[in-house]
């Protein structure tokens, strides 16, 4: 699976990538939301999205992932946050959904295999 990971705390980056390494996955850790935009343009097939709601000034992880809805609508997006989940984010099951920081490894397993917006529901 590859994920994209958007986090302006390096520390908060690099230990996503290496736990989803350890998993088996390939990531992108762009810099910055403008870098992940680019990223994205040049390879859209992401899976999954992670994007924290502080970036740097001027961007949100929510308005990331709305443009991220727009521009690779089929990659799962999941908005990550220490503080809370903004009242303009909308949890679309299967699609885009909140997780709470901190988180380890399990949740970040089970992040990984909620089930697309392809898959069959039970």
């Amino acid at each position: 699976m590859k994920v994209l990971v958007l986090d302006c705390d390096a520390r908060v980056s690099r230990g996503l990538e290496r736990t989803l390494r350890v998993l088996g996955h390939e990531v992108l850790r762009p810099n910055s939301a403008a870098q992940a935009r680019a990223a994205l343009a040049e390879e859209p097939a992401v899976d999954v999205i992670l994007a924290a709601q502080h970036l740097e000034p001027g961007e949100t992880g929510t308005g990331f992932l709305r443009w991220a809805e727009a521009h690779v609508p089929h990659a799962r997006r999941v908005l990550i946050s220490g503080t809370h989940c903004p009242p303009d984010f909308i949890e679309q099951p299967g699609q885009q959904w909140f997780q709470a920081k901190p988180f380890g490894r399990r949740e970040l397993e089970a992040l990984l295999s909620t089930p697309g917006p392809q898959a069959p529901r039970p």
